[in-house]
Order: C-alpha cells, then sequence, then structure tokens
C-alpha cells in the first residue's frame, strides 16, 4: 500500500511541475513580444 501512495505522490509532483513548465513557456515563447503587437496592436492615442 505504501508503494501506491509513493506512486500517487510522485506522480501529482510531476504533474504540477509540468504544468507549471508549460505555463511558463507559454509566458515566455506565447507572449513574444513582435507577436503579442499582431494579436494586439499599440494604442494610437496619446494621453
Amino acid at each position: 500500500m505504501m508503494g501506491l501512495y509513493v506512486v500517487t505522490v510522485i506522480g501529482y509532483i510531476v504533474g504540477i511541475l509540468g504544468v507549471g513548465a508549460l505555463f511558463v513557456h507559454y509566458l515566455r515563447v506565447g507572449l513574444d513580444s513582435k507577436q503579442s503587437e499582431i494579436v494586439d496592436p499599440k494604442p494610437t492615442t496619446e494621453y
């Protein structure tokens, strides 16, 4: 029974780390400055 617990805990840790790595990768690569201007161009109005 202890082996199942260890495998479950390791699985959750790996899953959380995987999601975190994908999130960081998305923030670093997916929101590249050149691509972000294509999706959301800079406003031209001056305040």
